[in-house]
């Protein structure tokens, strides 16, 4: 774990944001990925999220639940769409919440929001699948792997450390996203 800089973020960060860099926290994790082999991942999460994301993923890691990658959002450019079409589980980056209404922060600005194999796990929004990649998806039933679930493992391993799944929104379900705040 390791603290991070503005330079760090790059264009994941920019002043104005709700979280200073010194608030944020460079994690490794270790997953099992879609090829049935481990790999160690980075991501960058408020240093309160510290201990909850690495419990989740040291479940699903004990599980071997498929994860396809984990990677900064700032190797993207700062870019949700991207690191979303690159099937990319990452957390803090300073951004508005995907949603209809007056523009406000995301759970993600906080560095308080994970988002999990996001082609496996869209998020429907107004009609809309994001990221467009994960349109197969949409529909959740049958099973495939890496997707989350009611009752399922990905679920159940943020709901242990008490983070709230976004599947459970009704209107505009968001089954990547995990948060500590529910929002």
């Amino acid at each position: 774990m390791r603290t991070v800089t503005a330079a760090d973020l790059g264009a994941s960060w920019h002043q104005g944001c709700p979280v200073d860099p010194e608030q944020l926290r460079e994690i490794s994790l270790s997953y099992w990925g879609f090829d049935n082999a481990a790999h160690t991942g980075r991501i960058v999460v408020n240093a309160n999220a510290v201990t909850a994301i690495e419990t989740a993923f040291k479940t699903l890691y004990t599980e071997r639940f498929p994860v396809r990658g984990i990677r900064p959002v700032s190797e993207f450019g700062g870019s949700d769409d991207a690191s979303m079409a690159a099937d990319n589980t990452s957390a803090f980056n300073c951004r508005n919440a995907v949603a209809q209404g007056a523009p406000r922060w995301s759970a993600h600005a906080y560095g308080e929001a994970v988002d999990v194999n996001t082609v496996e796990n869209p998020y429907l929004e107004g009609g809309q699948v994001l990221p467009p990649q994960g349109a197969p998806f949409a529909k959740r039933s049958p099973y495939r792997a890496g997707m989350a679930v009611p009752g399922g493992q990905l679920v159940k391993a943020f709901a242990a450390v008490g983070w709230q799944w976004g599947g459970r929104w009704i209107g505009s379900p968001d089954y990547q996203h995990f948060s500590s705040t529910g929002g």
